[in-house]
Parts: structure tokens; C-alpha cells; sequence
């Protein structure tokens, strides 16, 4: 009875054994496996990031930089990330917001001011954004080097790629507007601008009181367009701007 009790406790602690072996083996692959990236952390002179934030932030993107790899391998094996605080109202954007300088480079700013502070900002928005600025570093739609010809047309159905995908990773949308829009009607007003329209105008804030035209309506035909083929996004992602706007109709 004593023998096979032994036996018994020995066979435990072999398997506990194997699997932490294991289990240490595959978190060394995810790590030898996952993009690498650096960061550049930027104060605000009233505010500053925590060690506790800073260790918050550089885990939800090494998380989205080994989800992204795997959605899209073409992403930069490096990433250089600069992630600075700002006093601008982002409420409407969970806090926060991004730009993709280069394939390998990003910036994302959080607001001190949203609601909760920086901790409700990582928590809320740094993921969602994440995703879409990193969509934009594969897609080429970069402040510099950037692929695509000048146009709000343009402008929307990247943006609005990159807000779709992010959407999808993270199960809600980036911004947050509850107004009723005819989009129909935004679109064919964007259609017919000329190519030189002011960017901020249409993509940020309207004169006559509308914010986020641009991404709004290009996170609208990009569902549309998804909705009618029955590709995902991943599919448009890789197709020219005029060949979305035929799956949406246009």
C-alpha cells in the first residue's frame, strides 16, 4: 500500500514536472517568435507615466504585436514605439490616439484628461488603437513613404480599413458617435471633392459641426463592402482603394 501511495506521488510530480517543462518551452517560442519593439516614453511637464503604466502598455502591445504577426506577417519585424501623454479632449476616442510615421515607426498619444485617467486609457483604448495604426503600417498608408495618391476619397477607405480591422480584434469600435448619419449622402459629398480638400476638415472636425466624417464613412463602406462580397477584411485589406469602392457599390 505505502509502495504504490510512493509510486503514486512520484508519477505527480513527474507530470508537473513535464508540463512546466513544457509550458516554459512554449512561452520561449512565443517570445523568440513575437515582433520586437522599442519604446520611447514622452511626459507630459504636469504628468508622468507610472513604472506600473509603462509595464501596462508594453504588455498590451507586445500582446497586439503577436496578434498582428500573425493576421499579417508582412508587419516589420522591428517596431519603434513613442508613446507621449497630451492634454487634448480624446473622449470621444477612448483617450487616445496614434500615427503611423513609418512601416517601423508609431506614435500614440493618451490624454491625462479622459475620464479615469491614463490607466482607464490603456485599459480602454491602447489595444483598439494599436491595431489600427499597425494596420497602417502594412498597408503603406504612412506619414511617410506613404503608397497612396492624395484624396479624402483615398484617405477614407484606408482609414476606414484600419478602423474596421480594429474593430474586429478587439470587438468594439474606436470611436464613439451615436448620432444618425446618412452615410449614402457623406459619401457621394466626399466623392465630389476635389483632391486638394482640407484633410482635417473632413477627417477631424467639420465647420458646420460634424467630427470624424472621413473615418465614419469609411468604416461604413468598408462593412458594406464586406457585407456584399463576403470577404473578410484581411481580403480587402490587400486590394486597392478603387476595388473597394466597386464591392461597395461605387
Amino acid at each position: 500500500m505505502r509502495t504504490n501511495i510512493i509510486n503514486g506521488f512520484k508519477q505527480i510530480i513527474l507530470t508537473v514536472m513535464l508540463l512546466s517543462s513544457t509550458n516554459a518551452l512554449a512561452q520561449s517560442e512565443q517570445t523568440k517568435n513575437a515582433p520586437a519593439a522599442t519604446f520611447k516614453f514622452t511626459d507630459n511637464p504636469k504628468h508622468q507615466f507610472t513604472d506600473q503604466q509603462k509595464a501596462a502598455i508594453k504588455l498590451v502591445t507586445y500582446n497586439t504585436l503577436t496578434k498582428m504577426r500573425q493576421l499579417m506577417p508582412q508587419l516589420a519585424p522591428s517596431i519603434q514605439f513613442t508613446i507621449q501623454i497630451i492634454d487634448r479632449d480624446l473622449s470621444k476616442v477612448h483617450g487616445i490616439t496614434g500615427r503611423a510615421d513609418r512601416p517601423d515607426e508609431v506614435e500614440i498619444s493618451l490624454s491625462h484628461t479622459y475620464k479615469g485617467g491614463l490607466d482607464k486609457v490603456i485599459e480602454d483604448g491602447l489595444a483598439v488603437t494599436l491595431f489600427h495604426e499597425l494596420h497602417h503600417t502594412v498597408r503603406g498608408w504612412t506619414i511617410y513613404g506613404n503608397k497612396f495618391d492624395q484624396g479624402i476619397d483615398i484617405a477614407i477607405i484606408n482609414e476606414g480599413l484600419a478602423d474596421v480591422f480594429a474593430e474586429l480584434q478587439v470587438g468594439y469600435p474606436h470611436g464613439s458617435y451615436t448620432e444618425v448619419v446618412d452615410y449614402e449622402a457623406w459619401t457621394k459629398e466626399i466623392l465630389a471633392l476635389p483632391k486638394n480638400a482640407n484633410y482635417g476638415k473632413w477627417m477631424f472636425s467639420h465647420p458646420d459641426g460634424r467630427e470624424a466624417i472621413g473615418y465614419r464613412t469609411g468604416a461604413y463602406l468598408i462593412k458594406k463592402a464586406m457585407k456584399s462580397s463576403g470577404k473578410g477584411i484581411l481580403a480587402l485589406s490587400k486590394m486597392s482603394v478603387e476595388a473597394i469602392y466597386k464591392l461597395a457599390g461605387y
